[in-house]
């Protein structure tokens, strides 16, 4: 195997350097529109951790994946998710799976706080490459074309869309639609090629979010188990369960 270009880190949001933050600001506007400095910023504050991808060689910031880890009561059961927030990468470094594998040793490690409370990856996508992260690496995802959710992880995602989006979030199409974009693909990277299509996955989630490359976002769903993981994400996600708990392991101000 090659090795990785992508060296993946997390650290506590709260640790970012100014540098560090200017950085991800610089790259994030380099892909999206309709992004600025202050809601940028904003929504980085409010999350706990970010995976930081960086050039293995240069040490040069080339991705970054903002991470939240939330915590609901969904019909008498207590559950945690991990919201992934802004991410991207550069996409001269599409096809390395680091991004891959430091989220998912990361979702390990919140999951190594409390095995025996229930674990979901709550995450919102404008973009087809972004939601076929869950058939991938997921045995059971929703919203998908097999099957409609179960009644308890549609109720799952509805209290943690509302919690977060309140109003902006449709539990009727499972979209979240603002009054203005929240921040777009550049058309260049929202465009979706004719060969993709071909795929019944990229269809699918077409169908759904029909106005994706507007920054309309679907809200999907998926639990994080070693039962419901395939292949490296599993492995990956086991080894993250070994290191042990996430804030033991990045400790407050770590950066």
């Amino acid at each position: 195997m090659n090795p990785s270009r992508l060296r993946g880190e997390v650290v506590r949001a709260g640790g970012l350097s100014d540098g560090e933050v200017s950085a991800l600001f610089e790259l994030f506007s380099k892909y999206y529109r309709a992004v600025n400095w202050t809601r940028f910023e904003a929504d980085l504050r409010e999350k706990d951790f970010v995976i930081l991808l960086r050039d293995s060689q240069s040490g040069e910031m080339k991705g970054f994946s903002t991470q939240k880890v939330m915590r609901a009561e969904v019909r008498g059961v207590e559950v945690r998710a991990i919201f992934s927030g802004d991410t991207i990468i550069d996409p001269a470094y599409w096809g390395e799976q680091e991004l891959v594998r430091s989220w998912c040793s990361f979702a390990g490690q919140v999951r190594a706080e409390e095995p025996e409370t229930p674990l979901y990856w709550f995450l919102i996508t404008k973009g087809y490459r972004t939601y076929l992260y869950l058939p991938v690496f997921y045995n059971d995802y929703y919203p998908r074309q097999e099957s409609p959710a179960p009644l308890f992880e549609q109720a799952v995602l509805n209290q943690l869309a509302r919690s977060k989006f309140g109003s902006f979030y449709d539990p009727r199409n499972g979209r979240i639609r603002f009054p203005r974009s929240m921040g777009h693909l550049a058309p260049e990277l929202a465009e979706v090629p004719g060969a993709r299509l071909e795929d019944p996955r990229v269809r699918f989630f077409l169908e759904r979010n029909p106005e994706y490359a507007k920054g309309t976002e679907l809200a999907c769903l998926t639990e994080v188990s070693e039962n419901n993981m395939k292949s490296i994400a599993k492995r990956f996600y086991l080894e993250g369960m070994r290191l042990g708990p996430i804030r033991a392991a990045v400790p407050a101000g770590a950066a």
